[in-house]
Parts: structure tokens; C-alpha cells; sequence
């Protein structure tokens, strides 16, 4: 009899640990699974063509999120999964917005929100500012930076790099495309490119940028935001063979 119940008694044991092996083994598959289904995926924006007026106009859906602050200009972002191709932006920009969301989100940091197409720079009792007349996929934006420290450099001018062209004409705008580097004033006026095909870039010292540059003889470049002043780097690789 008691050999019977050590018998039960051991064998429930058994059992409980096996019931708590396998509870632990399926929710780290759950964890696992979602951990894969919610991986980043770069930004992909779709492109509208609006152009045949015999269907009906679908108009792009903004969300307007607040971004930073530079000295008396407020910056908002624009975000939507897709662009109409024959909109453009202009001082009557108003009518544009109607229905569009508005995030509560104020605590987005420094960093643009995925689906970027646009920046608005609004000042108080002032009508809002668009930086890109036509909407394209912003990827980065360095304010311009008034004070220096050992961190970060002096910007006299915002940075940004963005991609305006289906490049790989997939009917996207997306990190397959080609991306472009500009340069606006600290309120999002005269924006002017700086290069093409650029891959990233960082600041070196104040208003001073090193660029890489991609496509099929990738180089390296700097840029005195300044003087407006870009140099290629000469960074071939020249070998010879010597003579045994």
C-alpha cells in the first residue's frame, strides 16, 4: 500500500513538473512568434496617381504630429502610407487637411516617425510653412544647433535625407529607392540639395558634414554648410605588382 502511494505521489511530481516544463516552453514560443511578427520593417509609402480624372479622387490621409521646437518655430511632421503624385503643396494648404488625425503624442523625441512625408513649420499667428512642396519618404532630420557641446556640433542650416523618386519604379517610395541629402534654414525655407545617392551622413565639427555617397562608384564626400562647399575624399585603393 504505501509503495503504492509513493508510487502516486512521485508520479504526480513527475507530471507537475512536466505540466510547468511545457507552460514555459509554449509561452516562450508565443514570446518568440511575436517577438518575429513585430520586427522593424523600413518605411514603405505607396504612390497615388490621381491623374485620370475618370475615377474618383482618393485624397491622402495625413496625421499631424508635433516633432520640436527651434527658437519661434513649431515643426510637425506629416505621416501617411501613401503620396498622391499630382498634389502639391502651396500657401493654401488648409483645405488639404480636412479630415486628417492629429497625434497626442508630444513625446516623440528626436526621431522622425516612420512614415514621414513631410514637414510643416508653423509660426504663432502665422500661416504654416510646408518644406517639401511635393511629398516625399523624410529618413533623417538634424535640426540646426545654435550652441555647441562635446556631443553635438554647431548646424547653422537643418539637414535631412530624402527619398522624392521611385528610382526602382515599384511604385513605392522605400529604402530601395535612391535617397538625397538637402539643407534647409532653421524654418524650413530654401531648401537645396547637397548630393544624390547618399547612404548617410554625420556631423564632424561645427557646420561640417562627412557624406557617403552609393550607387556604383560609392565615395566619400564633405560639406561646409557655410561656404556651401562640397569635396570629394580620395579614398582609392591604388596597388602595384612588383617584380620578382
Amino acid at each position: 500500500m504505501d509503495n503504492a502511494l509513493n508510487f502516486i505521489k512521485k508520479s504526480n511530481h513527475v507530471l507537475f513538473f512536466l505540466a510547468v516544463t511545457l507552460f514555459i516552453v509554449v509561452i516562450s514560443i508565443e514570446f518568440i512568434s511575436d517577438f518575429f511578427d513585430h520586427r522593424y520593417e523600413p518605411p514603405k509609402i505607396a504612390l497615388v496617381d490621381n491623374s485620370d480624372t475618370q475615377e474618383q479622387i482618393k485624397q491622402t490621409q495625413y496625421t499631424k504630429e508635433y516633432s520640436t521646437k527651434l527658437r519661434d518655430v513649431y515643426i510637425f511632421e506629416l505621416i501617411s502610407k501613401e503620396i498622391d503624385i499630382t498634389q502639391h503643396h502651396n500657401s493654401e494648404i488648409y483645405s488639404m487637411f480636412t479630415g486628417s488625425k492629429v497625434s497626442h503624442d508630444l513625446y516623440n523625441g528626436h526621431f522622425l516617425s516612420r512614415n514621414a512625408v513631410n514637414l510643416m513649420f508653423v509660426r504663432e499667428n502665422s500661416k504654416p510653412h510646408m518644406l517639401l512642396r511635393k511629398d516625399g519618404l523624410l529618413l533623417e532630420f538634424s535640426k540646426a544647433r545654435f550652441s555647441s557641446s562635446e556631443e553635438n556640433h554647431l548646424l547653422n542650416k537643418n539637414i535631412y535625407r530624402i527619398i522624392n523618386e521611385d528610382t526602382n519604379r515599384n511604385g513605392y517610395l522605400d529604402h530601395e529607392d535612391s535617397a538625397k541629402l538637402f539643407t534647409s534654414t532653421f524654418d524650413g525655407k530654401d531648401l537645396s540639395l547637397i548630393l544624390e545617392d547618399v547612404g548617410s551622413f554625420r556631423t564632424i565639427e561645427n557646420n561640417k558634414l562627412l557624406i557617403s555617397q552609393e550607387g556604383q562608384s560609392p565615395q566619400f564626400y564633405t560639406f561646409d554648410l557655410t561656404s556651401s562647399t562640397l569635396l570629394a575624399l580620395d579614398t582609392s585603393i591604388k596597388t602595384s605588382r612588383e617584380k620578382l
